[in-house]
Formats: C-alpha cells, sequence, structure tokens
C-alpha cells in the first residue's frame, strides 16, 4: 500500500485525526504525502491546533486532479 493509499484510508472517515496517528499509520514523513495529496490529487484537508497542543487534520473532500 502507499503512503497515499494509507493516508487516504485514515482520513476517509471526514473526522479528525492526530499528528501522532497519522505517524502511526502514514509514517513520519505524512506531511510531504499530504502536500502530494493536496497539490497533485486535488485533496482538501483541514488542520486545527487539538486540545494537547498537537495539529489534527481531516479529509473534507477530494476532486481528482486534472491530467
Amino acid at each position: 500500500m502507499t503512503q497515499l493509499e494509507k493516508l487516504s484510508s485514515v482520513l476517509s472517515d471526514g473526522n479528525w485525526h492526530s499528528t501522532q496517528k497519522l505517524v502511526q499509520e502514514v509514517g513520519h514523513r505524512f506531511s510531504a504525502t499530504m502536500h502530494t495529496a493536496v497539490k497533485q490529487h486535488g485533496y482538501r484537508i483541514e488542520k486545527r491546533k487539538g486540545s494537547d497542543r498537537q495539529y489534527e487534520y481531516r479529509l473534507v473532500r477530494t476532486v481528482k486532479a486534472a491530467s
């Protein structure tokens, strides 16, 4: 499974996920994967600061990028 597939799998429920969870599920370079998802694949991902001072992320929607 690619890093992008792992990220999609975790975020596909639309819920907020902590940095810690994404590191565990996707890998320590999850932010690079997230950047690729947004820039090359049209994902829309929101970010907020959670209650424990870690950032949290959620997938708002995916849009297939134009070729």
